[in-house]
Parts: C-alpha cells; structure tokens; sequence
C-alpha cells in the first residue's frame, strides 16, 4: 500500500472521530438542552394556564362577595359553631308568638356526635315483592326513616340512598336532642312545627305528642322532639 492511500485512509479515520466527538461534545449536549427547555416551556404553560383560571374564578367571586356572604352568614345561622343555645330559645319565642300559643318550655339533653349515614343498598326483586306485601305502616317506616340510638336521625329510605359530605365527621359535627313543649289549639301546634322546620336554625322534628287540656276546652298540651345540629370548633394546638 503506497503513502497516498495511508494518507486517505488516515485521513477519513481522523474526520470520523472529528465528527463523532462534535456529535457527542458539541451537537447532543444541545439538543438535550433544547429538549429540557421545551419541557420546562410547556411546564410554565400550564402552570399560567392555572393561574389565569384561578384568577379570573377570583374575578367572578369578588363579584359575587356579597351574595357569598349573605349566603356563608345563613348557613352559619343554620348550623352555628357552638350550640348556640340563647340564640335558639330566642328564635322559640319568636315562632310561638307568631302561631299564637305558649312557650312552656325546652329541654336539651347531652350532644351527641355525628353518625354517618350508611345508604341503603338496592334490594333484590324477591326482596322488593315482600315488601310490597308488607303492612303500610312498616312501608310507612322505611319511607320515613328512623331515628338511632345515638339520637342522630338518618333519614334514609329504600328507594333513594343519601349522599355524605366526608367533610362532616364526629369530630366536627353534633346533634343535640330537645324536647319543646308548648300549649294552644292543635292548629296552633301545627303551625308552630312548620316554623320550626323553616326557621333560621335547622331543626329536624323526629315527634310530635298531644294531650288534651281538659280546664281548656280546644287547647292541647304538645311535646315536639328534635334534634339541632352544630358544628364543634378544633381543639387549639398544645405548645408541646
């Protein structure tokens, strides 16, 4: 082989490494950077595009702040933090002034915590014919729902299953059993009831008990069983 042809083959040899370590020195260090930077490009894209939908959410709220509100301050009347006891007597008296009879009296018993409700599973087709065949007033229970051991009422029926908030816990939230009792015309009592499931404060009726008055003709002595709800503040952080 003559130096000519050692001189070409040399010379392709050296123009191969040379672009082999442009390729791996020079040209593939960009491209990953390029690809890195079109990475992080779309990266901060979407991130913008949830900060532009978090801004203009805050647009519409701030718009709507006072009807937000009006609608947190009711709610909080609803179900208040703290039994809120005073308030509710006063929201009694209010009520039976209104349905014109008397307020004798309230009896609350010890709150108890929140039980979630389980829903009702679909029963089976056998299961739904026996209970078509069932008395009406067992049909009329499971209609209604009952009120637990725990005195927190479910409201749950057969046919349709009740959704929970997992916001709402025992931890957080309480029921607290009341007795009410008042005196007037079994209209009156009527009336009263209504306005204790449409007042400020939520307010469950699970009972309803007459009695006659037998020196007042027309009057009846009525004992209204229910629960109110409230919300239980966090026990403060201890220092330790």
């Amino acid at each position: 082989m003559d130096r000519n042809k050692l001189w070409l083959i040399g010379s392709v040899l050296v123009t191969s490494v040379i672009l082999v370590l442009g390729w791996v020195l020079g040209i593939q260090p960009q491209l990953d950077s390029m690809t890195a930077a079109n990475a992080s490009r779309t990266a901060v894209q979407a991130t913008n595009a949830q900060h532009v939908a978090l801004l203009a959410q805050l647009k519409h709220d701030f718009k709507n702040l006072d009807k937000l509100s009006a609608t947190a301050e009711t709610l909080g009347e609803s179900v208040p933090t703290g039994s809120a006891m005073p308030a509710l007597v006063d929201e009694l008296d209010a009520h039976a002034e209104q349905a014109g009879l008397t307020l004798l009296g309230m009896t609350v018993t010890e709150a108890r915590a929140y039980v979630p409700v389980v829903p009702v599973a679909a029963a089976p087709a056998a299961a739904n014919d026996a209970a078509a065949a069932a008395p009406a007033a067992d049909a009329g229970l499971a209609a209604t729902g009952t009120v637990p051991a725990d005195g927190v009422a479910t409201g749950v029926t057969t046919a349709t299953a009740t959704a929970t908030a997992t916001e709402i816990t025992a931890s957080n939230f309480a029921a607290f059993p009341l007795d009410v009792k008042v005196k007037g015309t079994y209209a009156q009592v009527l009336d009263f009831v209504a306005r204790l499931q449409t007042g400020s404060r939520l307010f469950l009726v699970v009972g309803l008990d007459t009695l006659d008055v037998d020196a007042e003709p027309g009057l009846v002595n009525a004992t209204i069983s229910g629960l109110v709800y409230s919300l239980v503040a966090p026990a403060p952080a201890s220092a330790g």
